[in-house]
This record gives structure tokens, C-alpha cells and sequence, in this order.
């Protein structure tokens, strides 16, 4: 491959990092490229202010980036279709319905899926988290069930997965139903390690544990799930658990496009990268955010703040590898400020050991997701 070749680069998902890169390319274009864009739809949601949209503090329409139209905007040729391998040896990134696409340098961004989907019942009877447009476009039929239940017993909601992502969604369900519904409800937390938030301060935990017990929202702890029902759930002791509605976001794997494709990953299917977010063993292939496992860092979260982190990173190592310069080394920040929407107006955050609350953090978080999407959305003119 020859330096002044013009070659094709395809990003496959529209996630975090490939937003920023679709936006530096507009301004920017690389030289001696064909740019396309693969994604499986044209609408990505900003999932940091998923919670806020269940609380019914946004509207679905101010989550959302077009990548599609970024895409255009940048030149690129849009492929709605879901990737589903990759052919390392005729550098083709292979389609769901049989098509596929060339690649000289290829970079995904297409987070993960849930795990415990394989889990009987889950599939079907669970309203996962993840793809979260599919999610987003579900909370409304679960606020009309809560509407339409008699209101002679609770409604009672089983959030499955003890993560920030499982406790914000606890709180905000609990605050939404409560605001839009005349009848009593019950939310359940479950988690099967031994504890909420783990990984996370001792601090935050307290607080979370004493704000659920404030709010009546029931956390459970040591509660592994083993089948689910249209209407109960199983939990690994054998004991039944009732509900109205399941949601589920039990900790994150990758989607299986990587194993399928035969190429170096973890325990859990994310593709192994190097600090220069080239996969393991081929240095004409990218990955950012969830779906990729750093090699020197392993244990990092799968938490959108390492996305965001990475977009520029990856912009500039495409670029580089184009013109043959230098790549850049990512290391991702070993702390990082967590906010988390209670959805009554107030959050919590964590950095450092320290924990703060109030409705200022909720003004905090609410700021900083604004600004994000500002940078992104493509708004018409006028």
C-alpha cells in the first residue's frame, strides 16, 4: 500500500468516538481517502442522558445524533446495515444481508449488548438495555402498562444489574412512575455480586443505599438470576420474584462479531487493543469505547467517559496512519467524575473518594451532557 494510494477508511458504528472523528473529517477532510460510514441505524442515542428521558427531563429527540447525515457531512458513503465479520485476509468487513465492504484501515465503535441474554426467559420477557434506541423507544409502552395497572396493587418494576447504569435507572423509573401514575409502585434493584456499584467509592454505595431506603426502593444483593417468566423471575436460591416489568442491565459483553471473525479478544468477546487502539495483532484495524479491552489496562470500566477520552485519539491515529506519521498512545485517566441521575432533580457524584449530592450535581451533569450534544447535532437552518 502505497502512501499516495487513495484508500478506504470505514468506521463501523456510530458511537462516542466516531461522532468526534465524522466531525473533525468535516472540517478536515483526510486526503487520498474514500470514507465510508457502516452503521445499523442512522440515529445514535447519547446514552448518558438515557436516565434523564426515562425521568421525562428530556425529550428522545434532544438524545439523539444524526450519524448519518455527520457521515454525509463528512463525505463519507452511508451503509445502514449491522456488521457482522471481519475477513482480515481480504480486508472486507462483511454484512448481515451477504454485501461487504473494502477496507484499507477500518475503526469500530459499536459498544456492547447486555449480558445474561442466554439466560431462559431473559430474551423474552426482558426489556434489556442495550441496543439503547430499541430501549428508548420502549419506555413509553412500559409507562402505559403502569398507567393501565389496577391501582389496587403496586406496579411493581425489577430492575436487573447493580451498576451506575441498573442504579440510575432504579431511581429515575421509580421518580417517572411515581410522577405519571395515580397507583403505588415498587422498584427492585438486583445484584448478583455483593454489593451495588461495585469498583465504585464506599462513599457513593452509602450514599446510594441511603437515598434508596429514603425513596423506597428495595436493593437486593446476592440475587443471581436463573430463568424468567412473563410475569416472575427465578433467582439462583430458588425463590420467585413477581414483577410487571424486568429490566435488564447486567454488566456489558461484546457483541460477537469479533470471536466470529477470529481475531484476539477477552474473556468476555471485547477485541484486545494497544494503546494506539489498533487491535492486538492487525495495525490497520481500530477500536474504541466498550467494544475494545485495552491490553495494558484490562480492568478499565466499559464507561462512556473512555469514548469520549478516545475520539480525538483515533481521529489523529487514522490520520496518521494515512500519511505514514507517528501514532499517538492512549491511557485512560485512572479517575474519573461519575454523575448519577436520581431523577427528583438531584444527582450524585463521585471522583476521588468523594462523594457530592444535590440538585446542583444534577445542574453539573445536565450542563456537561448539553454541551456535549451542542457539538453534535445537526440542526436545520433557521
Amino acid at each position: 500500500m502505497q502512501i499516495n494510494d487513495v484508500r478506504d477508511v470505514v468506521l463501523v458504528g456510530g458511537g462516542h468516538s466516531h461522532i468526534q472523528v465524522l466531525d473533525a473529517f468535516a472540517v478536515t477532510p483526510p486526503s487520498a481517502c474514500r470514507l465510508t460510514l457502516v452503521v445499523d441505524r442512522p440515529i445514535a442515542v447519547y446514552s448518558g442522558m438515557v436516565p434523564g428521558f426515562v425521568a421525562g427531563q428530556y425529550r428522545a429527540e434532544e438524545l439523539e445524533i444524526d450519524a448519518a447525515a455527520l457521515g454525509r457531512r463528512a463525505g463519507a458513503e452511508v451503509v445502514l446495515e449491522r456488521a457482522v465479520r471481519i475477513d482480515v485476509a481480504n480486508r472486507r468487513i462483511e454484512l448481515e444481508h451477504g454485501d461487504s465492504v473494502p477496507y484499507d484501515i477500518a475503526a469500530f465503535d459499536i459498544g456492547s449488548t447486555v449480558a445474561g441474554l442466554d439466560i431462559p426467559g431473559v430474551r423474552e420477557h426482558a426489556l434489556p438495555t442495550r441496543p439503547i434506541g430499541a430501549f428508548v423507544g420502549r419506555v413509553a409502552a412500559l409507562l402505559e402498562a403502569a398507567r393501565r395497572h389496577d391501582a389496587g396493587t403496586p406496579f411493581r418494576v425489577v430492575v436487573v444489574g447493580g451498576g451506575a447504569g441498573g442504579v440510575e435507572l432504579a431511581f429515575t423509573l421509580d421518580q417517572r412512575l411515581k410522577d405519571d401514575t395515580s397507583g403505588p409502585i415498587e422498584v427492585v434493584l438486583l445484584e448478583a455480586g455483593s454489593q451495588v456499584l461495585s469498583g465504585y467509592s464506599d462513599s457513593l454505595v452509602r450514599r446510594v443505599t441511603r437515598r434508596a431506603a429514603e425513596r423506597g426502593i428495595a436493593i437486593r444483593c446476592n440475587c443471581g438470576v436463573t430463568a424468567a417468566g412473563p410475569d416472575v423471575i427465578t433467582l439462583a436460591d430458588g425463590n420467585p420474584i413477581p414483577y410487571h416489568a424486568l429490566i435488564w442491565v447486567a454488566g456489558a459483553v461484546s457483541h460477537p462479531i469479533f470471536r466470529e471473525s477470529g481475531l484476539p479478544t477477552d474473556d468476555r468477546g471485547f477485541v484486545r487493543i494497544r494503546s494506539t487502539l489498533q487491535f492486538e495483532q492487525h495495525d490497520a484495524l481500530f477500536a474504541t469505547g466498550d467494544c475494545g479491552t485495552l491490553i495494558d489496562h484490562p480492568s478499565s470500566a466499559k464507561a462512556g467517559v473512555y469514548a469520549v477520552r478516545q475520539g480525538p485519539f483515533i481521529t489523529d491515529n487514522i490520520r496518521a496512519l494515512l500519511t505514514g506519521a507517528p501514532l499517538r498512545s492512549y491511557t485512560p485517566q485512572r479517575e474519573f467524575l461519575t454523575l448519577l441521575n436520581l431523577g427528583d432533580g438531584t444527582a450524585l457524584g463521585t471522583k476521588w473518594g468523594r462523594t457530592i449530592d444535590g440538585r446542583w450535581v444534577m445542574k453539573l451533569k445536565d450542563w456537561i451532557d448539553r454541551r456535549f450534544m451542542r457539538r453534535f447535532q445537526i440542526r436545520p437552518p433557521g
